[in-house]
């Protein structure tokens, strides 16, 4: 279980984007698959996996590949995680980075160790980054579409939904969630994350995610600044605005540490997510369209339950 919040306050910023002739680029997806991963090219000639997080606010770099690129560093700080409150970094800008043919210049990525997750991570795109974009992630074809946001990026199915995107500070979230028949105010969506819904911990006391319970089990999780044990069970019946998920999986952080310690935390993953077609986030039209499978097209065995519009 991977939690990709990070919070860090931001100094000086100058993120810019530049963007092709035809204002958007569409790359592969690579694995790990329940993330939204890519590769990207940028100094010292490697390739470069990349992470695309709404949970992280600016956006980060691993510690290491810094000190190896020789990166222009500043100040150092403490910033916090999904599950701990000491998120150690250090400020850095990263002269350049290529993903398909969207060039990212002067990205301010503040370096923490990103060893201690489960896979491979060089650089984590976040809010600075992404609030300058419209997003399309394509879970069927497996691809990423990042577009110019005076563009956006348009659905491609009539079965297509249309929610309005808040943000929780610099998080995007949606309010039309209820799970098992209790409603969720405010569920941020963290494309960082494996899960489908990790609750804090109030919530997973209304929803019966405490210890002891029959159908709960416990596992571990990592995020940024460490892990720790995570309680996970699965609920029968979950609603996204029109949509009803069957099956979906809960979780929550042991401990009291870190954002998903505060009252009332509700934080969507890409497991979730990728229960759809597709994903738009569109950040300056404050959009999210959710796109369902095709009723024929079946669904990988990965994906617990099906995706059904209520009537």
């Amino acid at each position: 279980m991977l939690y990709g919040w990070l919070r860090v306050r931001m100094v000086d910023d100058q993120t810019t984007l530049s963007f092709p002739s035809q204002g958007f680029t569409i790359v592969p997806l690579c694995p790990p698959d329940e993330l939204v991963c890519c590769i990207a090219a940028g100094p010292g000639g490697h390739a470069l996996h990349v992470l695309l997080d709404t949970g992280t606010d600016p956006s980060a770099i691993d510690v290491g590949l810094a000190r190896r690129l020789g990166l222009r560093t500043g100040g150092s700080g403490m910033g916090q995680g999904a599950v701990s409150d000491a998120v150690h970094f250090t400020e850095a800008v990263l002269p350049w980075l290529r993903i398909g043919d969207l060039v990212v210049r002067d990205l301010f990525v503040p370096a923490l160790d990103l060893s201690g997750l489960p896979f491979r991570v060089d650089v984590v795109l976040g809010y600075n980054v992404l609030r300058q974009l419209s997003i399309r992630i394509d879970h069927r074809q497996r691809l990423l579409t990042l577009a110019h946001p005076d563009l956006g990026v348009p659905s491609l199915s009539d079965a297509s939904v249309t929610l309005p995107l808040v943000f929780f500070e610099h998080f995007p979230a949606i309010g039309d969630v209820e799970v098992e028949g209790r409603q969720i105010p405010l569920a941020t969506i963290d494309t960082g994350s494996n899960g489908a819904l990790s609750v804090g911990p109030d919530l997973a006391d209304a929803l019966g995610l405490v210890p002891g319970a029959t159908d709960v089990m416990t596992a571990r999780g990592a995020g940024f600044g460490g892990g720790g044990e995570v309680m996970r069970r699965r609920c029968r019946q979950m609603r996204v605005g029109p949509f009803t998920l069957c099956d979906v999986e809960l979780d929550t952080h042991v401990g009291l540490g870190g954002d998903l310690g505060r009252t009332g935390r509700a934080n969507i993953g890409n497991r979730l997510l990728a229960e759809f077609a597709a994903v738009v986030l569109d950040y300056e039209r404050r959009t999210i369209i959710l796109e369902p499978h095709a009723a024929a097209e079946g669904r990988p065995s990965r994906q617990p339950g099906p995706v059904t519009p209520l009537a």
